[in-house]
């Protein structure tokens, strides 16, 4: 297996997790004063008497295990002899029994590891280590450890030299957080339980255990095959599973390692004062046989879940990493909560880590429900370093919310390298942490609310503005603005986005276009951007309740959450600008405002136009391609035409303005009253509109007001305007001849270069009746046929001999403004002719 997938999988276990900021209950006494005190208190196998076996030298009870087994109990005890004499001791000379109070003797044998073990030299110790099967109901109180001595001048050769009786009030195990020395075979340690945590998770308790070992030899400790068992005071014993890189370590000289045990155990099992058991196999027994026992200090009724906005430590390949949950938002809607947690990781340690890919579930009473981490795969913090993660899921309506919590699990099957098996840890998934959840972000019923998001880009707050239903060829457009704000104290990059919808659980087929005003997705301290999700929808289609998403791309094809709307009832109204205001578009790069100028109704002969003039002013600071608009025109009770837009197609000025002209076809004989002009900006696709490409649909779009201008007919030539253009005809006669009428003008033509435009597409119509009614007509276009400029002269002739046979006379003169076809009068006076030739 590659040992670094492994450790990376296997650092997940819990055993490694530590109270600390967490508050958790740690099975570790709190305070240095309470430890005190529990050592004053407690006697342990130190404060046992030894029994003298010479003048000076002694045998003391230094360790005893009872493992459960299902027929009888494996009892395991070691005996130090302390050599004080001056000559070495012989080890053949003395022997030892179990006796129990009731009179019945257990033979012993010596493990294995000791049976070479003959003598003590003089000023030294040993160990030597004996092992029995005893019956089952038998406790240490109920054993007296008997030292014989083979003396053949006795009867039976055995002379009893003493014998050692542990009382029941004394403390068999080791303390939690205190050192024990260990022997396993030609290696010498030393083992600490470091933290217990119980989690309750289904019918389980979860007991996580951070067991220390240091190596104190000369040699390294190359994979004792320790085996480990957590056992009740009545004996009831449990599995312990330690995690892939706690079953095959190496520890150097004076190296130290935390190895990471979980023993799974039914709630219904009573945890007070559990103990770990260290087990190894003896050839000489050809059993298991315990060689230490720590104590958990575990109570009945136990917890380690972490409190609600409280931070959870746990050991991460040695290292402190600080997890906590940040936030909550749910969608309630039709029996389901849509959840999306935003969870922390915090590297407090002094070197890079690679966190495991734990999963995570949500728990409520005996039931969970699987949620998906985002961003966590791969994941490798560096010293200091805070990431956040999204995790989301969906679950039940939950009317108890406070007894819903989060669990964060071991990975599963993800360290075992190609013809291996994966170890025990890795198919079972064990809770590494519980979290209470701290109260809830609503994210139904949230328009216009701010709400902030915390993760590994930033501090954010988003606001749901508006969610329009915009009419768009033969249906309509779901758009929905969302506005962020970096709420840092530094620039912050957005990730890449994309959006979604769901309408009453079902996701929308259709593709879904994303629009982010701010090309750069970077997002200085306090400044804004807004995102618009698109999306093209039938005209007929109802809900009741619209889900938008923004998720961010986290690679090929694959998104996560990054936060969800929920909104209820009827989509946002359409603001309404008044005749005469303004309509402010903010987009970043291309702010404008914009103000209906006029309001004219073309008649036609088989159909009308309507037609409204927009001034649209650039409100940066620098030349700027603002937005290429698009439109409707909403009548009085609720139908829709599409406008033509007609706009300038470069950028513009600073401060300057540009004309913009909406026009649509409408049924002949309509009457404009109440009608407004639905405008917003047009979008390709997933971007803004360029000048010359081809719209898709628009977003942040209002309803401005629209009055019909009345166009009277002006009784003179001066000052004939056709906006941005005004013509004035100073002088004008007629000359007939034979051929015709000769129309000459003089004319001053202004143009406002206050406005910029797009292409001009009106016309000037000039018309002259004669005396019958006659009409003869002549187009003009501007800057072509009339110049700009004054006392410009223009002619044009009327080829028609009722003009040849007339002396003088007078005729009409019209002028008219022309649009798409039709036309309107908007001037006309009397003038003159002579026809020369006839004098």
């Amino acid at each position: 297996m590659n040992r670094t997938k492994m450790v990376v999988a296997s650092l997940a276990v819990a055993a490694l997790m530590t109270q600390g900021a967490a508050g958790a209950a740690d099975a570790a006494v709190n305070t240095q004063n309470n430890k005190a005190a529990a050592a004053q208190a407690v006697k342990t196998l130190g404060n046992l008497s030894g029994v003298k076996i010479s003048g000076k030298s002694t045998v003391k009870l230094s360790n005893v295990n009872i493992l459960s087994q299902g027929d009888g109990n494996i009892l395991t005890y070691t005996l130090t002899y302390q050599n004080n004499d001056s000559k070495t001791l012989s080890l053949i000379d003395y022997w030892t029994k179990v006796k129990t109070k009731s009179g019945t003797v257990y033979s012993v044998s010596v493990v294995g590891a000791d049976k070479e073990k003959k003598k003590v030299v003089p000023g030294s110790s040993v160990n030597v280590t004996y092992t029995t099967k005893i019956a089952k109901h038998l406790k240490y109180s109920d054993l007296n450890f008997q030292i014989v001595k083979w003396d053949f001048s006795v009867a039976g050769y055995e002379q009893v030299l003493g014998s050692i009786n542990i009382p029941s009030t004394y403390a068999v195990a080791t303390p939690v957080n205190t050192t024990r020395k260990l022997t396993l075979n030609e290696f010498s340690a030393n083992a600490k339980v470091m933290s217990v945590n119980v989690l309750g998770s289904g019918d389980s308790n979860y007991v996580n255990i951070a067991l220390y070992l240091q190596n104190t030899g000369s040699s390294t400790i190359d994979n004792p095959s320790l085996k480990y068992v957590v056992q009740t005071p009545s004996g009831t014993a449990f599995a312990v599973t330690p995690d892939a890189a706690s079953t095959n370590i190496k520890i150097y000289p004076q190296e130290n390692k935390t190895l990471n045990l979980i023993a799974k155990i039914p709630k219904n099992v009573n945890l007070n004062n559990l103990q770990l058991l260290l087990v190894q196999n003896d050839e000489t027994a050809k059993s298991d046989i315990p060689v230490a026992s720590m104590g958990l200090g575990t109570k009945q009724g136990q917890s380690s879940k972490t409190a609600a906005n409280k931070e959870r430590l746990l050991k991460i390949d040695s290292t402190n990493i600080v997890t906590k949950v940040v936030s909550i938002a749910r969608n309630q809607s039709f029996g389901k909560s849509d959840l999306s947690i935003q969870f922390s990781i915090a590297n407090k340690g002094d070197k890079t880590v690679t966190i495991p890919n734990y999963s995570f579930d949500v728990q409520v009473g005996g039931k969970t429900y699987p949620l998906i981490a985002s961003g966590l795969e791969g994941m490798i913090i560096e010293p200091n370093e805070e990431q956040i993660i999204s995790v989301d899921g969906t679950i039940p309506v939950i009317a108890n919310e406070d007894q819903i919590d989060l669990v964060m699990k071991t990975p599963t099957g993800s360290s075992q390298g190609p013809g291996e098996e994966p170890s025990p840890s890795q198919v079972n998934s064990y809770p590494v942490a519980i979290y209470n959840l701290p109260d809830y972000t609503e994210m139904q019923y949230a328009q216009g609310q701010e709400r902030t998001i915390k993760n590994n880009d930033g501090v954010f707050g988003v606001t749901l503005d508006a969610i329009q239903k915009l009419p768009w060829n033969d249906g309509n457009l779901l758009a929905t603005k969302i506005t962020i704000v970096n709420k840092g104290t530094k620039a912050a990059k957005l990730p890449e986005f994309a959006g979604a919808y769901k309408m009453d659980l079902t996701a929308l087929s259709s593709t879904v276009h994303l629009v982010n005003t701010n090309t750069s997705q970077i997002l200085g301290a306090g400044e804004k951007t807004s995102v618009y999700v698109v999306a093209n929808v039938p005209a007929s289609l109802k809900f009741s309740q619209l889900q938008v998403q923004l998720l961010q791309k986290t690679g090929t094809d694959k998104t996560s959450n990054w936060i969800m709307f929920s909104n209820y009832g009827n989509t946002s109204g359409l603001k309404q600008i008044a005749e005469g205001s303004y309509f402010n578009l903010d987009t970043a790069g291309r702010k404008s405002d914009l103000k209906t100028r006029k309001t004219y109704l073309y008649k036609g002969s088989t159909s009308d136009i309507i037609y409204t003039e927009i001034i649209m002013r650039n409100l940066e600071n620098k030349q700027t391609n603002l937005s290429q608009l698009a439109g409707y025109f909403l009548t009085d009770d609720g139908q829709y035409y599409k406008a033509d837009v007609n706009q300038v197609k470069h950028a513009v000025g600073p401060e300057s303005s540009s004309l913009v002209t909406f026009s649509a076809k409408v049924p002949k004989g309509t009457t404009v009253s109440n009608w407004n002009l639905v405008v917003g900006e047009s979008i390709s696709e997933d971007k803004f509109t360029e000048a010359e490409g081809k719209p898709t649909g628009y977003v942040n779009a209002s309803s401005m007001e629209l009055n019909l201008d009345s166009r009277s007919i002006q009784d003179t030539l001066k000052d004939v305007e056709l906006f941005p253009y005004t013509l004035t005809i100073k002088e004008i006669e007629g000359r007939t001849n034979s051929a015709g009428l000769e129309v000459k003008m003089k004319y001053d033509l202004k143009r406002d270069l206050t406005y910029d435009m797009g292409e001009f597409q009106h016309k000037f119509i000039l018309e002259v009746t004669d005396s019958s009614g006659a009409r003869f007509e002549k187009e003009i276009e501007l800057e072509k046929d009339f110049l700009v400029g004054n006392n410009q002269n223009f002619s044009f002739v009327i080829n028609d001999q009722i003009f040849a046979t007339t002396r003088s006379g007078a005729f009409q003169f019209s002028i008219f403004d022309s649009y798409q076809g039709e036309k309107t009068k908007i001037a006309t006076k009397a003038a003159y002719f002579v026809n020369e030739d006839l004098y």
